[in-house]
Parts: structure tokens; sequence; C-alpha cells
């Protein structure tokens, strides 16, 4: 079975897409791990680090599904835009910063259902320690 590939830059992650359109994502020379196809308009947000848990930078990574003909932006809460790379219906963003919130807009959706964007958040789960560095647990 054909499977296409995209390694992001940044974070080293490797999505895969199979012709049946099941997929995968993972890390550089891991064995691939299939899932279903991703559920229509699906998005998914990870991160290198759980917020606050570094004092600088780490790298952050949207994806999700869309239209192959919709256009997708991603727009960070500091005002930077980042680029959006597609593999099919499957679209992918990625760059490094502290932690902040990452706005998704996506034309296949109506207008009226986000009228202040998707944020995706990047936040750490309840049952984790308090962050070693709190002024980066900003989510």
């Amino acid at each position: 079975m054909a499977v296409e590939q995209l390694v992001l830059e940044k974070s080293r992650l490797v999505l895969q897409v199979r012709e049946d359109g099941s997929y995968s994502v993972g890390p550089q020379g891991r064995e691939a791990f299939w899932h279903d196809s991703m559920d229509k308009g699906a998005v998914i947000g990870i991160g290198q680090r759980t917020p606050g848990d570094v004092e600088g930078e780490s790298w952050w990574v949207v994806y999700g599904q869309s239209d192959t003909t919709a256009d997708v932006t991603v727009r960070l809460e500091d005002g930077s835009s980042v680029p959006v790379l597609r593999l099919g219906e499957i679209f992918a963003s990625e760059w490094v910063s502290t932690p902040q919130q990452a706005l998704l807009y996506r034309s296949d959706r109506p207008v009226e259902s986000q009228p202040t964007k998707l944020s995706v958040l990047f936040a750490r789960p309840k049952f984790m320690p308090q962050a070693a560095f709190p002024e980066n647990d900003r989510l």
C-alpha cells in the first residue's frame, strides 16, 4: 500500500498517510503506529514538553484534518503566523516558542462557527506537579 510522508523540520515528527486514509504521527526513527482515518475536522496539539517544564522554548505542533481545498492558517498569541504544510487531507504546522495559544482558522468551517478562531491549548494536566518554571505555564 502506498504511503506518503512528511517530516517536520523543527520537531522531527513524521506524518504518514496511507492511500486508505489511515495515518501515523510519531518521532523520526520510530516504527509507524497506524490509526484509522482522522475524524473530519479533528485538530490535535502536541508539544516537546509540557508547558512550564523548561525555562526556555520548546517545539509545538498542531495537526488535523480538513478538506484538501480548505485554507488553513495558524497564528500565535504573539501575532506571528506559522506556515501550514499539507499531506492530502492532513495539515500540520510547527514552531518553536515559549507556551502560548495557537489560533487556527479553517475555510472549510462556517464563519459563524469560528467567530474568535479555534484556540488550540497546550495546557498542563491538573494531575501533574506544579511547573518548574511557572512563568512559562501560561495557558
